[in-house]
């Protein structure tokens, strides 16, 4: 047998190094999610919904949390919080829970959101709903910037947030994604823009979607697109959620189910789907449930 043959001389040298990579930036976990899906549902507690530096309410210095920083911007009642720890930077959003998100929501025209992409376009209300919270001195951009200075980009960024604040969430991992930026996790979305915004997120976004929850079903898919990885669970979880969307039979059965469910109990299927603590409550199971090994 002849010996080993010498390798050929590269080309031209590895243009990149592990280094260079964004190596922060994570792949779905069932335990993340759930965790994610909690800081979601606390941007709804009223401790913070005061605007500024805040104690840090022991539920979160619990998870390790030592600061707690909320925005809010009059205009439209948006709410958001950046709470920060050794191990992680979460920045969350809330959902609607007032008169003027519901203005939010039904500003559905689509408007360019820069000057880069004239065929990228995104939901009026989302947009401007986000930048409100995120320009100025006091903005959630500055602040992070802030938190990246004094951790050299180090601690990872993770971005998540329900409904309303979903779709602020996934505006957010466009306008502010970097290589700090981890993932961004929504539960419950509405569609964000057109089929051009998924091009303009670049850092990871899950799309976590509950059985029938009618909110990811709006905007009308006409000029609108979902942005990111879907992950979808059944009506009864037994495993990590699905990478798909239902299907229009799947759709189908499940207005069925929720005709039946207003005639018998009075009570709203695709709303109920969509409350926070469903979701919170499905991920925790999972995530309890999975081999932490695997």
């Amino acid at each position: 047998m002849p010996g080993n043959p010498t390798p050929p001389t590269p080309v031209s040298p590895t243009p990149w190094k592990p280094t260079d990579l964004p190596t922060l930036r994570a792949a779905y976990s069932d335990r993340t999610a759930a965790l994610m899906a909690y800081l979601a549902a606390f941007a709804y507690d009223a401790r913070i919904q005061a605007k500024g530096v805040l104690p840090v309410p022991s539920e979160l210095s619990g998870l390790g949390f030592a600061k707690l920083t909320s925005f809010h911007n009059g205009l439209t009642d948006g709410w958001a919080y950046i709470a920060e720890g050794a191990d992680l930077i979460a920045l969350s959003f809330r959902g609607t829970s007032s008169t003027k998100n519901w203005n939010t929501d039904f500003r559905v025209h689509l408007v360019h959101p820069n000057d880069t992409d004239p065929q990228l376009r995104v939901h009026d209300g989302f947009y401007q709903a986000f930048i409100k919270l995120n320009e100025g001195t006091l903005g959630i951009k500055d602040k992070l910037d802030a938190i990246k200075d004094a951790t050299n980009g180090a601690i990872p960024i993770y971005i998540a947030g329900h409904s309303l604040g979903g779709a602020l969430a996934q505006i957010a991992g466009a306008v502010l994604g970097s290589d700090q930026v981890a993932a961004c996790y929504t539960f419950g979305s509405p569609r964000v823009g057109n089929s051009y915004f998924d091009l303009w997120v670049k850092v990871p976004s899950y799309r976590v979607m509950n059985y029938a929850d009618i909110v990811p079903q709006v905007p009308l898919p006409i000029a609108y697109r979902h942005s990111g990885d879907p992950r979808y669970m059944p009506d009864h979880v037994t495993s990590s959620p699905y990478r798909f969307q239902p299907n229009v039979l799947e759709r189908g059965w499940q207005m069925v189910r929720g005709l039946i469910q207003l005639i018998k109990a009075g009570s709203i299927l695709g709303i109920e789907d969509h409350a926070i603590s469903a979701y919170c409550q499905k991920l925790n199971a999972i995530a309890e449930a999975r081999d932490q090994s695997r």
